[in-house]
């Protein structure tokens, strides 16, 4: 197995911290088992904060069917209150209209900032097994 950067805006790396984001959501998914996922969290941050063990990859599903199937608060990591309407279309206001990937995050831990030595990866990329940082 391998470990993976994944680029992350600051507020969802905080909800994955705190437990309340279960599932990371990506247009492209893995191909080969990730032992340990490395959150890199964007501008204004721009640091490796932290990681997640990442559980199940799911096969690429609309916002409808994530919805369904996870709720807003694991996906988003909020709760959106509203009729079944109102929170698809908060869904799909946060993460567009394209199908995602879920991958469920078993457990996340923090670690002191790190600066990434390499450009970061857009969306996420495989990495060498990083020095244990935390």
């Amino acid at each position: 197995m391998t470990d993976a950067i994944f680029s992350i805006k600051h507020r969802y790396a905080e909800r994955i911290y705190s437990g309340h984001k279960c599932v990371e959501l990506r247009r492209t998914a893995p191909k080969s088992p990730i032992e340990r996922a490395w959150i890199y969290e964007t501008a204004p941050v721009k640091r490796v904060t932290g990681w997640f063990e990442p559980g199940l990859i799911y096969p690429a599903m609309d916002c409808e069917a994530l919805l369904e199937r996870f709720g807003e608060e694991k996906c988003l990591g909020i709760k959106v209150a509203g009729t079944d309407e109102e929170r698809l279309l908060a869904m799909i206001e946060a993460l567009g209209d394209k199908p995602l990937h879920a991958i469920s995050i078993e457990r996340a831990s923090r670690i002191n900032p790190v600066e990434l030595r390499i450009r970061p990866p857009q969306s996420w990329m495989y990495c060498r097994k990083m020095a244990r940082l935390g």
